[in-house]
């Protein structure tokens, strides 16, 4: 695990499966799912996803770890067999180490694995996943 990961605060729900990755790492609970990144995490309630889909990742040699101009999108891909999905919320909250900010809509890639996937759905109510 990456020594620059910020501890999660004030997790909303019951936690159901963490991951961690030297890059990144997905941790979900029953309320919210919380992107981890060095130095900042990304809280995103079930209820503020708009939606979720598959996304077809074009690079496939390592991790990518980063943001889009604006910051308005967040992506991690990893190529070694994982299966990507677009997340789209209608607000997200920043924790850094300045403090907790809100955030307007954003959109996500992150390699979701198939049984995070599943709480995801169950606990979301979206009913494709």
């Amino acid at each position: 695990m990456n020594a620059d990961f910020l501890p999660v605060r004030d997790l909303e729900g019951h936690l159901l499966l963490s991951v961690k990755k030297p890059d990144f790492g997905l941790t979900v609970s029953t309320r919210e799912l919380v992107y981890h990144k060095p130095h900042v995490n990304y809280y995103l309630k079930l209820d503020d996803m708009v939606s979720l889909m598959p996304f077809e990742l074009r690079q496939t040699k390592e991790m990518k770890a980063g943001h889009s101009r604006g910051g308005t999108a967040e992506y991690a891909v990893s190529g070694a067999g994982a299966s990507a999905y677009r997340i789209h919320v209608s607000a997200a909250v920043m924790h850094n180490r300045s403090g907790r900010f809100q955030m307007g809509a954003m959109q996500f890639i992150l390699p979701i694995p198939p049984r995070m996937l599943q709480l995801i759905g169950v606990h979301s109510g979206m009913s494709r996943l």
